[in-house]
């Protein structure tokens, strides 16, 4: 892009537009994507990671599959593993569980500039986008040993602690590569 189209894109026309930009620039919000992932245990995605929502997905399991692994998601044309994050975070979580009523398709990279994979994880709950402030800013729960490896960072919401997941940290591990 050149100096004049770039400049163009980013200088204001008018006053007000200024003051929307001078706001936007000091204000220390960004958005999350909250899921429900156990009854009152919560985690965040970053948005730019959510790619689509299917309601009652159909899966096929695995035999021999991690413990954590509803199995694998048929979704355009490929194969995309399907995760329960209450067995993969809480050893003592029930592996006897129902199929979730929806899956969350995620988007990561295992490395940088290399091609987009995917991944899904099983929720009962539709998630939700809130905007966090920086000084919701928190320590990460201790219920998990599995937060410091997965978590990007942490804030708090209506009295919980909720970690935001790396989806590459998440699906790479998964995958054998971390």
């Amino acid at each position: 892009m050149g100096m004049e189209q770039s400049a163009y894109l980013t200088e204001p026309d008018s006053a007000a537009e200024t003051a929307t930009a001078e706001n936007t620039a000091s204000a220390t919000q960004a958005a999350a994507c909250v899921v429900e992932y156990a009854h009152a245990r919560h985690a965040a995605l970053p948005p730019h990671t959510t790619y689509a929502l299917l309601e009652y997905p159909e899966f096929v399991a695995v035999p021999g599959a991690a413990r954590y692994a509803y199995g694998l998601l048929t979704w355009q044309g490929a194969r995309v593993p399907l995760l329960n994050l209450n067995a993969l975070l809480h050893a003592d979580a029930d592996a006897a569980r129902a199929a979730p009523r929806y899956a969350l398709i995620l988007a990561y990279q295992s490395a940088a500039r290399g091609p987009l994979g995917f991944g899904a994880i099983g929720l009962a709950t539709l998630p939700r986008t809130l905007a966090v402030d920086d000084a919701a800013l928190c320590a990460l729960p201790d219920d998990s040993c599995l937060w410091p490896q997965l978590a990007l960072s942490c804030f708090q919401h209506e009295g919980y602690a909720v970690p935001i997941l790396s989806t590459a940290r998440l699906f790479a591990a998964y995958h054998g590569h971390a």
